[in-house]
C-alpha cells in the first residue's frame, strides 16, 4: 500500500478545513457504495477528526506538509495492494487516483 497526497491536495485540505489544527487529522475510511470504487461495492471517503477521539486503533498515519492523515486499522484491508494518490481535479474537488500495486512495474 502506498498512500500519497499531492501538493495541490495538501493545499486544498489546508484551505477548506483550515488545517493544520492541534489534534486534527484527515481520516480516510471505507464506505459502502460510492462512485470511485477501489474494491467492488466500496469506496474511499474522508472526514476531519480529532486524533484523541479515535475509538479505533490507527493502522496508518503520515504527515503531509503539516497535514496529518490517518486510516483505522480496521480499514486497511481496503487500501491493501493499492497505490492511492489523493489529488484535486479541475472542478476543485478531491480526486482518488489509484494503480493496483501488484500490477505496477
Amino acid at each position: 500500500m502506498e498512500f500519497k497526497l499531492t501538493d495541490n491536495a495538501v493545499k486544498w485540505f489546508k484551505d477548506e478545513f483550515e488545517l493544520p489544527q492541534s489534534d486534527k487529522a484527515i481520516k480516510f475510511f471505507v464506505r459502502y457504495g460510492g462512485e470511485k470504487q477501489l474494491k467492488q461495492g466500496f469506496s474511499p471517503a474522508f472526514n476531519i477528526d480529532n486524533k484523541s477521539d479515535q475509538a479505533v486503533e490507527i493502522g496508518f498515519e503520515q504527515d503531509f506538509n503539516g497535514v496529518d492523515v490517518i486510516i483505522a486499522e480496521k480499514d486497511l484491508w481496503y487500501f491493501d495492494g493499492e497505490d492511492l494518490t489523493i489529488d484535486v481535479d479541475n472542478r476543485d474537488e478531491i480526486e482518488f487516483v489509484h494503480n493496483n500495486a501488484s500490477n505496477a512495474s
